[in-house]
């Protein structure tokens, strides 16, 4: 019982002192840190917005690697650390997502891309939580960056999935989902 105890509260303490470290090269701007003078550097989170039948594999911000989704139904996987953005903001952001769809009843992998604003909405650059890109119905893309998380009924940007999950609805130049019970 007691080594158990102990093993819990090391790694209460431990893995978020790991993942602070592991982060911080995201923070910092200069000469002798990661980012360069006049950016600042966030996170990337994804949510998909898709339905059932349907993943995103490796997508892809402004070049820079974001991650996989799974599932089509809401956020997945582990935050990717970082991109850079300026510091200061004159003018909409503009960044292009490029992303990977797959659909495995079907046998159809497909790549998109997007250039899309960045729609800020915190107090202050650099108090929000990280990027998050909505992946939506139709290929369509959002991102944000806000004072709130995905989760809050604040948030700005789509509303987190919830609920039942609904079939994906292939678009018209898309192969289409075999009837039920029925595979191709």
């Amino acid at each position: 019982m007691k080594n158990r105890f102990f093993k819990s509260a090391l790694l209460r303490w431990l893995l978020p002192t790991f993942l602070a470290i592991l982060l911080s090269g995201c923070a910092g701007a200069g000469s002798n840190r990661l980012m360069a003078e006049g950016k600042i550097a966030t996170s990337i989170s994804a949510v998909s917005h898709y339905g059932k039948g349907i993943g995103i594999g490796d997508f892809y911000i402004n070049g820079k690697w974001g991650g996989v989704l799974y599932d089509g139904w809401g956020g997945g996987g582990a935050t990717v650390c970082c991109i850079s953005l300026p510091h200061t903001i004159n003018s909409p952001i503009m960044v292009t997502v490029k992303w990977e769809t797959y659909r495995t009843r079907v046998a159809e992998e497909r790549w998109h891309e997007a250039t899309v604003p960045l729609h800020i909405s915190e107090a202050k650059p650099g108090t929000g939580y990280d990027m998050v890109v909505h992946f939506l119905p139709g290929h369509n893309v959002e991102v944000w960056i806000a004072d709130e998380g995905t989760g809050s009924p604040n948030y700005p940007g789509p509303a987190y999935p919830r609920g039942p999950v609904p079939d994906y609805v292939p678009l018209s130049d898309e192969k289409p989902e075999p009837a039920k019970g029925k595979s191709i």
